[in-house]
């Protein structure tokens, strides 16, 4: 744990109880500020929409609870990122997982194994696996059959897991419905008078040890009594198992849903909700002369969600139905949260004010839905128009986690921010990246298109080397679609490699209109032994000679030549703004395999390479090799 001065970050959040901006946020003369950066800055730089996090802001929160109890774990469905991950980790907490995904982002980010615990109320037989096979440090299991499950998966492997019993402590929270988990039909756990029973059985199966129970309440839980009444219930669940089992729990987690503050909500401040829980903790034990276990709790929104806020772009402002609409370039695919639960945040505008005067305001999102509405009736400069920012307090929980694709629109990225240093944490989706799941829509290659009378495909001969060179540096000078910026070899060097065009080893295939050369391909095996099935592929076509099917001819003989030669796999890279490539590669059956950020190193900027690659053996429509 890192020791950064946490005295003075809690008084700084004392201060700022009762107000949605993170500790960072300052509104001055030039407009809002994070963590010293400008937002308008920072928008200008990465985009909008933009999630931006206050990084010292977040550990402080984190430090802070670390300090309330004794185990604190990281709930990371709030905002799976690996840099929030990376901090709660020095600030000596655990993390809370839902589901093997986020079990391997944690993994990812660095976390040891034995300081992640594994919950959820459908575990599969893979998820269970994984928690043993990597040594996770707890597992909550849900119900009876997940304890035989996992003991069967321990037993495999001679392993022993540690296993709190998440139990339904029937207590009703006052919040919304959709994350109420406490009351009694709730999905998650077991109910209370099955318990011991669970309890007995985890007794009895070798591969598991009972360390203790789970419950949680709900989330955005804005007092103490639903947890004092939770650990009353426990208190009790934890009497009638030693008396009936013999055996007592190390650990009572209380799970987490600690509210935040928006618009109409402000929570009971966390020093008074760790001070009633642990006195009824206490003293409930003492009464039942039971041995006092480690209170555990799994606060996720309370720790992301005040550290970041989101920028929007006003996109443009009408008035209709007498109210006066502004549309933002965000919306439910970035904060789902006000269509699906109603939610209401802080809003401000980010700029330098141009008027005092206000108006008030519907922000609308930019998707095709009506119910896409980020806020209602907020207050904004009179003059609002076209270009200006606006911010969202308290968007860092449940935001970009919920965050979906609809309408075909990009992730926003997220930028942390610490002592006016801005550092990229997750980079906008593009198109690019919607499209890296696509697979081939062809159960055999496509036809080759005729080509142009005059046009044949064929290997390159020594006397095309000149026209190739011409052609060449055409394609070179159009500056965006090929590695190359400038050609540096003579006509020479062509006519050599162009001498032995059609090897086992590469070919070298030219589209030529008479003597002119209008298209080339070259395709070219490893020489590694382990990567011999694999051959690289690169293409160039003519700009005056695209789309009239010289693309398609290059690519059919490049794949006759790779069957020939017993080439089982191509792969090639493309600039993701080279559309029609993309469209050629994937009707040949090539599908996204990666991606290189900043690759190539152009005269104008970095662009990034997009991956693909074609087997060529047994392939089915859904893309299985």
């Amino acid at each position: 744990m890192i020791e950064r001065s946490a005295p003075a970050r809690l008084d700084a959040l004392l201060r700022r109880a009762g107000d949605p901006w993170p500790t960072g946020a300052e509104f001055g003369s030039r407009g809002l500020e994070i963590a010293g950066a400008l937002a308008a800055d920072l928008a200008q730089r990465y985009g909008t929409p933009l999630l931006v996090v206050d990084e010292e802001d977040f550990r402080a929160r984190c430090a802070t609870m670390r300090g309330l109890y004794p185990l604190v774990m990281y709930a990371v469905k709030a905002f799976t990122c690996h840099p929030l991950i990376r901090i709660a980790l020095e600030e000596g907490l655990d993390l809370l997982t839902s589901t093997d995904g986020e079990v391997e982002a944690c993994l990812r980010a660095g976390a040891p194994a034995a300081r992640i615990t594994l919950h959820g109320n459908n575990k599969s037989d893979a998820e269970l696996a994984m928690a043993v096979s990597e040594g996770l440090g707890l597992v909550v299991v849900d119900n009876r059959d997940e304890l035989e499950r996992l003991d069967a998966a321990a037993r495999a492997s001679g392993s022993v897991v540690s296993v709190l019993i998440r139990v339904i402590p029937e207590v009703d929270a006052d919040t919304h419905p959709a994350i109420a988990t406490g009351h009694a039909e709730s999905k998650f756990g077991i109910p209370l008078d099955q318990a011991v029973d669970a309890a007995k059985i985890s007794e009895t199966l070798p591969g598991l040890r009972f360390t203790g129970v789970h419950a949680h309440v709900g989330s955005q839980v804005l007092d103490a009594e639903p947890y004092v009444l939770e650990v009353e219930a426990l208190l009790g669940l934890l009497e009638q198992i030693r008396d009936s089992v013999g055996i007592e729990a190390e650990v009572l987690d209380i799970g987490g849903g600690f509210g935040i503050t928006y618009v109409d909500q402000e929570p009971v401040p966390a020093q008074d909700l760790a001070r009633a829980v642990t006195e009824r903790l206490e003293r409930g034990a003492l009464s039942r002369r039971l041995s006092l276990p480690q209170i555990a709790v799994e606060p996720g929104r309370s720790l992301s969600g005040p550290s970041a806020i989101t920028l929007y772009r006003v996109g443009a402002v009408k008035e209709t139905a007498g109210r006066t609409l502004a549309a933002l370039d965000g919306g439910m695919s970035d904060n789902i949260r006000p269509a699906l639960y109603g939610s209401r945040y802080t809003v401000a505008f980010v700029g330098a004010r141009r008027t005092l005067e206000q108006r008030t305001f519907t922000l609308v999102g930019r998707h095709c839905e009506s119910g896409d509405i980020l806020a209602r009736d907020i207050e904004l400069p009179e003059d609002l128009r076209a270009g200006d920012l606006v911010a969202f307090a308290a968007t860092g929980a449940y935001t970009y986690s919920m965050a979906s694709n609809y309408n075909r629109v990009g992730r926003q990225a997220v930028v942390g921010v610490r002592e006016g240093v801005s550092t990229l944490w997750l980079r906008r989706e593009d198109a690019a990246d919607l499209d890296r799941l696509e697979t081939s829509a062809f159960s055999r290659e496509p036809e080759t298109a005729a080509l142009s009378a005059g046009i044949v495909v064929r290997p390159a001969r020594p006397r095309d080397a000149r026209s190739f060179l011409e052609f060449w540096t055409a394609v070179v000078a159009e500056g965006r679609y090929v590695r190359t910026e400038k050609v540096s070899h003579p006509a020479r060097v062509y006519r050599k490699r162009f001498r032995r065009p059609w090897t086992d080893k590469e070919a070298q295939i030219v589209a030529a209109e008479g003597r002119r050369v209008v298209g080339h391909l070259f395709i070219q095996r490893d020489d590694h032994p382990v990567t011999r099935h694999v051959a690289t592929l690169g293409i160039a076509v003519a700009a005056g000679h695209r789309g009239r099917g010289i693309g398609n001819a290059l690519m059919s003989e490049a794949l006759r030549w790779a069957r020939t030669s017993g080439v089982e796999k191509i792969v090639l890279s493309v600039y993701p703004h080279n559309r029609p490539a993309i469209a050629l590669y994937r009707k040949f059956g090539f599908v996204e395999e990666g991606r290189l950020a900043r690759h190539s190193r152009k005269s104008y900027g970095y662009e990034d390479e997009i991956l693909m690659g074609a087997w060529l053996g047994s392939r089915d429509l859904s893309g299985e090799r």
